[in-house]
């Protein structure tokens, strides 16, 4: 495999390390790869490693096709924000995709030495493993490690933003995209929702410096969010010509939101530091961790 500039690249899978003793594997068996030095085992599920055993009540995710155009609003800004930030890398940069699921942003780094890992063994990943329980990597090994919207469905969320941090190179750099204002979903793994100030309290913890911290705003986003629950939820209770008359006033009210898009806009990213509205619907920030 090979770069733009005809520099080949390298082997991902080279950046995997036995979590035991960080030495490096026989990759030669066909079932197992083995610690050469301390003789840990890991098992290969269709030619990837499988390091831990995804949760019982994990609900995998279905293929959906992502891109700078598909998805919600919320979904096509990461997407752009995601390649804004790819765009700034030296070619063949270091990249570690945690909770890659179905492989959304590989194709962004298609001239990168991209890494793809979940708890949940999808065909699209690299390797399966739960890094609060194992870490398969040296310190210092990865220029960008995505969190896209990741840690609101880890419940230790800190445990791991922690692993996280110590596998960036000194001058690297963690993404996160977070959901705040948004409806339960892949239950039931879904635990937080984070404010810019935990996020803000987070990097500095871990001493990373903010350099980006981005809100995801859409006035007429609870709206919209509102008429679908009342047609999910609030019909079903209603019957006979109640029920017809709040299905015409929804219609009529849907209308009127679709109305004020066009004066108002569906949504905008803007500096969460300085923008004063305080529904937000989510965040996009870049931390990055300070030159030794």
């Amino acid at each position: 495999m090979k770069r733009n500039d005809g520099e080949p690249m390298k082997n991902p899978s080279e950046k995997i390390v036995c979590p035991k003793c960080r030495s490096e594997f026989d990759r030669s068996g066909k079932e197992a790869w083995k610690c050469k030095k301390c003789g840990f085992s890991v098992k290969l599920l269709h030619g990837k490693p499988v390091f831990t055993q995804a949760p019982d009540d994990l609900n995998p995710t279905e293929f959906i096709e992502r891109g700078p155009e598909k998805g919600t609003l919320w979904r096509r800004f990461n997407w752009a924000f995601i390649e804004k930030t790819a765009r700034v890398l030296p070619e063949g940069a270091d990249i570690l995709d945690v909770g890659a699921g179905r492989g959304d942003f590989k194709t962004i780094f298609a001239n990168h030495d991209y890494l793809g890992l979940d708890i949940y063994p999808y065909p699209e990943i690299d390797l399966a493993v739960d890094l609060i329980e194992e870490c398969p990597f040296k310190e210092g090994t990865f220029d960008l490690v995505l969190l896209a919207n990741v840690i609101e469905h880890v419940y230790d969320y800190r445990a791991l933003v922690t692993r996280v941090a110590s596998l960036v190179k000194p001058g690297g750099r963690i993404l996160i995209t977070v959901p705040f204002m948004l409806k339960l979903h892949q239950e039931p793994v879904d635990y937080h929702r984070y404010t810019r100030y935990t996020l803000i309290q987070l990097a500095t913890d871990l001493g990373l410096q903010v350099e980006v911290l981005e809100g995801y705003y859409n006035p007429l986003g609870l709206l919209d969010e509102g008429i679908g629950n009342a047609w999910q939820f609030g019909l079903p209770k209603l019957h006979g010509v109640a029920r017809l008359w709040a299905k015409v006033q929804l219609v009529i009210i849907q209308k009127i939101s679709n109305i004020l898009k066009h004066s108002i806009g569906s949504g905008y990213i803007a500096n969460a530091a300085v923008d004063p509205n305080p529904n937000v619907m989510g965040y996009q920030c870049v931390f990055q961790k300070p030159l030794k």
